[in-house]
């Protein structure tokens, strides 16, 4: 079966504020990325995994669905019910997600793996955040990731998995990705937006050719969900250099469209 062609997101967002009457957005762009190898096997290892999609507890108050610089951060148990979230966030479909959470945050997948020996653990916390449009990026990577990582080590983490929703999201969680490793921390962000980590350079990037909030697959398609999760653990294990920029063996089997359901939101926030 034939991969459906990547979505040219930069193209297409540049066109999507030029549109609305706003400056063409200028992504950041790097030619290298910083390395860590892993220091140990992935079955030794304590893997944490972070999701930007607005995902919080459902007794919990929900995150702006349409976030700006907004640097919040859940801290989630790593045993918590993975049918115990909500999702607020307006810049991606997340209808799949709301039926099956590991569709976006694969947390059942990463606690299968480790009871099954294939990684060594799940940290004792999970993160929701970086959520919605972060035009900070300074702020973010001098003050507020750094001061993540250090709960990221307070954890004991081996390896960090990063999986961005919306279309910034995915610029933004290959930001944290960079400042994760720079700071020892070997990481993978699971992208769907091909262009995007190409710019970025996160350390390592899975890239998933599917819709915007469906990185790890359909509701229910178990098998999915732990083949991309797999791909994205063994991209941590094999990298030799950062930059790394590999294509999930699975990819979205019929053709589909970029959906950004901010447009309404913002043609009102300009006028």
């Amino acid at each position: 079966m034939t991969a459906p062609k990547p979505i040219a997101w930069v193209e297409l967002m540049k066109q999507r504020y030029e549109s609305l009457g706003f400056p063409s957005y200028q992504w950041s762009v790097y030619t290298d990325a910083p390395f860590v190898p892993l220091a140990r096997p992935l079955p030794k290892c304590a893997v944490t995994m972070l999701t930007s999609g607005g995902v919080s507890l459902r007794e919990a108050p929900g995150f702006d669905p349409y976030a700006r610089n907004d640097f919040r951060l859940d801290a989630f148990a790593s045993d918590c019910a993975s049918d115990g979230f909500k999702i607020d966030d307006s810049y991606y479909p997340h209808e799949d997600a709301q039926a099956d959470i590991n569709c976006i945050f694969a947390i059942d997948r990463l606690r299968e793996l480790a009871r099954a020996g294939e990684v060594g653990a799940v940290t004792p916390r999970l993160w929701s955040g970086f959520m919605g449009r972060t035009y900070m990026r300074k702020k973010l990577m001098e003050e507020v990731v750094p001061e993540f990582v250090r709960e990221l080590k307070a954890d004991g983490t081996d390896v960090f998995v990063g999986v961005p929703a919306c279309p910034l999201d995915q610029q933004t969680i290959a930001l944290v990705c960079r400042v994760v490793e720079a700071a020892g921390i070997p990481t993978v962000c699971i992208t769907t937006a091909r262009d995007i980590a190409a710019l970025v350079k996160p350390p390592r990037a899975l890239f998933v050719n599917a819709p915007m909030g469906n990185n790890f697959g359909r509701p229910g398609d178990v098998q999915t969900q732990s083949r991309v999760l797999r791909e994205a653990l063994a991209l941590v294990a094999e990298a030799k250099s950062g930059g790394v920029l590999a294509d999930s063996s699975f990819h979205w089997p019929e053709p589909f469209t970029p959906e950004m359901s901010e447009t309404t939101r913002e043609k009102q926030l300009k006028h």
